[in-house]
């Protein structure tokens, strides 16, 4: 079973990192899920749109890097803005390069 993180270790470690950045920061809007379970997790309630994010399987198999790289498209595609995408493979679902 997953330890569940201490909310309150967090929220301080995020209002230290606000304090670094100044009142000039800019605000991140979220891109929220819309399953409270994930969203409800996320600062914000959501990925913070143009930031960095990283996605990767749970596991080493195919089906796992497909899975990820296929919920990180479907997030994307909700976007009407420029998305960088970086892989480390040309293709997305390795069985379908066979």
């Amino acid at each position: 079973m997953q330890r569940v993180p201490d909310r309150s270790v967090l929220d301080d470690l995020r209002g230290r990192v606000q304090r670094l950045e100044g009142r000039g920061a800019r605000v991140r809007l979220p891109l929220p899920f819309g399953v409270q379970e994930i969203d409800g997790r996320l600062p914000g309630g959501g990925l913070a749109l143009g930031a960095l994010h990283e996605v990767a399987g749970g596991g080493n198999g195919a089906v796992d890097g497909a899975a990820a790289a296929l919920f990180a498209a479907g997030v994307a595609a909700r976007t009407k803005v420029n998305v960088l995408w970086c892989v480390t493979r040309q293709y997305l679902f390795a069985p379908s390069a066979l």
